[in-house]
């Protein structure tokens, strides 16, 4: 929460979200966050017409919007979208930090910020 209330005041978050179910829990636990600071936030959700390349082409999309990158995923290891979206994301030489959740609490896994623009602000957790 304290890496949001950092943020300029017209900041927007961009947050993933599947075209065919609800956001995961963790990206809405961010919507509220971003509410209760009056902070701007836009879902992204995949392009259905698309077709199966829908999801690849959201985090490219997506990628190309952000100034910086806060990747969460379950456990330690990455996979999947998440690790795709990282992957985009260091293509293009965009900061990028990661962070799994372990047993409830928030490991950072690693960075990725070449001219060192974001790491004041990235949240500092154990590793």
């Amino acid at each position: 929460m304290s890496f949001l209330d950092q943020l300029p005041i017209d900041a927007v978050v961009l947050l993933r979200c599947p075209n065919l179910t609800d956001p995961g829990r963790f990206e809405q636990m961010v919507a509220v966050a971003c509410i209760e600071l009056w902070m701007k936030f836009e879902w992204i959700v995949p392009d259905v017409k698309e077709g199966k390349s829908a999801n690849w082409i959201r985090d490219v999309d997506m990628v190309g919007r952000c100034d910086c990158v806060l990747a969460f995923f379950e456990g330690e290891e990455m996979g999947g979208g998440t690790y795709h979206l990282v992957e985009k994301a260091m293509d293009q030489r965009v900061p990028v930090y990661s962070y799994g959740v372990v047993s409830g609490r928030f490991i950072r896994i690693g960075e990725h910020d070449p001219d060192d623009m974001w790491s004041r602000l990235a949240p500092r957790v154990g590793r």
